[in-house]
């Protein structure tokens, strides 16, 4: 990594006149987001395939439905806890496309590593291991893209890189359905590379190939110059907090509304394949032809949409417009999410996910790209950093745990999985657009100042 440049920076909040320069190509900063796109969906198949891995996973250590759930929730809610704030500060200091290469090397041998587990307690480790994908990937690509291209037009970029989301998880439902398909027949299972090893775990070990090949692309790609407000130096941290102190009234229920948004939508990633198996007798298979597509088709729209929603607004004087999409995006998700695990079929089930996961992902280009805006370039790293910890430690640590709990100590029957998710939907979909109502006036505040 090189060191931070040594030349003396403009005050946190004054311009920083380097802005005065072009910006990067557009084709050079289109490529960008493609490779980023493609490590975001390296992340999601490394840590989504898991879910269609319920049952033998429980079966294999013996668990509940709780300590599944603490595999997607508590585990990553640990890494995020320790060093996504730390990983965000380093990304501010150093060089983003290194940090990026090395995380995804890492979080890519974790992912094998959950193959070898032999047990509960080292499955549990290793899946901290591969949290530290979107810690690492999320706050160093925002930040890059705010680099590379200006602020009117950085809706669409940030689009562009979180619709790899819901790629990343559609190919992770159809490639691993598959793929635990053939390796529960294949007679590679029987081979010496395999020897000792179940299905899932094999699985895991494939799935995890591709982020190690993908990793040396990052280093070849060239460092953008940072810009914007703040300079090229790191703040320090106790600035940092200084800025977030005074930009509290609008980070405050805005952080806690898109935690909301984590919480639905971890929730529904990680229980819709049992959801789908226990209610309507599903395979893996049939869950991963189903519900993968149409994450891919719904999740990527409801990210462009979203994005592109946000940035028609702003060009029409709305500066809070991001809030704005969010807000009434999220608004008729919640609804049919709700709705959707009461539904007496599979196909009505999934008619109404569509909308949930469309409408649904509209606040995910908007909260990076309203975060962006409101904070200087020095802290943009640390302060996305500090927003993926608590809408994750919420959203992943709580949503997924939450809803095995319910279905284990409320409900007290696997079965019942449906009115576990859609009370916890129905709970946080109002509160979601409560909170980012109460972020509007103070938000537009500091975007006219």
């Amino acid at each position: 990594m090189t060191t931070p440049a040594t030349a003396e920076a403009p005050a946190p909040d004054q311009p920083d006149h380097t802005d005065a320069r072009p910006w990067p190509s557009p084709v050079r900063g289109w490529l960008l987001v493609g490779l980023l796109a493609l490590a975001s969906i390296v992340s999601q198949f490394d840590r989504t395939v898991i879910n269609l891995m319920v049952e033998p996973i429980k079966g294999a250590f013996g668990l509940n439905d709780t300590q599944f759930g603490m595999l997607q929730g508590v585990a990553f809610g640990i890494f995020y806890i320790t060093a996504c704030v730390p990983i965000g500060r380093l990304a501010d200091r150093y060089q983003r496309r290194v940090i990026i290469g090395v995380a995804l090397a890492l979080w890519s041998l974790f992912a094998m590593g959950s193959g070898l587990a032999r047990g509960y307690w080292q499955l549990f480790l290793t899946r901290i291991g591969v949290a530290v994908g979107e810690a690492s990937l999320s706050p160093a690509a925002f930040s890059l893209l705010s680099d590379q291209f200006p602020p009117e037009r950085l809706g669409k970029p940030l689009s562009g890189f979180l619709m790899s989301a819901p790629i990343g998880q559609g190919l992770a439902f159809m490639g691993g359905g598959s793929l635990l398909v053939w390796l529960n027949t294949s007679p590679v299972m029987h081979g010496a590379l395999f020897s000792g090893l179940a299905p899932w775990q094999a699985a895991f070990i494939i799935v995890a190939l591709p982020g190690l090949v993908l990793a040396p692309l990052f280093f070849l790609f060239p460092e953008p110059l940072r810009r914007g407000t703040g300079g090229r130096d790191a703040l320090p941290a106790a600035e940092v907090w200084g800025i977030v102190r005074d930009r509290a009234r609008a980070l405050a229920p805005m952080f806690a509304s898109f935690a909301c948004v984590s919480l639905v939508s971890y929730a529904f990633a990680i229980w819709t394949p049992a959801l789908l198996s226990r209610s309507y007798g599903w395979s893996p298979q049939q869950i991963g032809w189903s519900y993968g597509p149409m994450l891919m088709v719904f999740g990527t729209g409801g990210v462009w949409m979203g994005g592109w929603l946000s940035d028609r607004l702003a060009a029409r004087g709305h500066s809070d417009a991001p809030l704005r999409v969010a807000a009434g995006g999220f608004a008729i998700g919640g609804v049919c999410g709700a709705l959707a695990p009461l539904m007496p079929s599979a196909e009505l089930a999934l008619a109404l996910l569509a909308p949930t996961v469309f409408f649904g992902n509209f606040p995910y280009p908007c909260a990076a790209t309203s975060i962006q805006l409101i904070v200087p370039n020095r802290a943009r790293a640390q302060v996305s950093a500090l927003y993926i910890t608590l809408t994750t430690l919420v959203g992943l640590a709580i949503g997924p745990m939450v809803i095995g709990a319910i279905t284990d100590y409320v409900f007290r029957n696997p079965h019942e999985i449906r009115y576990s998710m859609a009370l916890v939907v129905g709970m946080a979909a109002p509160t979601m657009v409560g909170l980012l109502l109460l972020a509007l006036r103070p938000y537009r505040a500091l975007r006219d100042a």
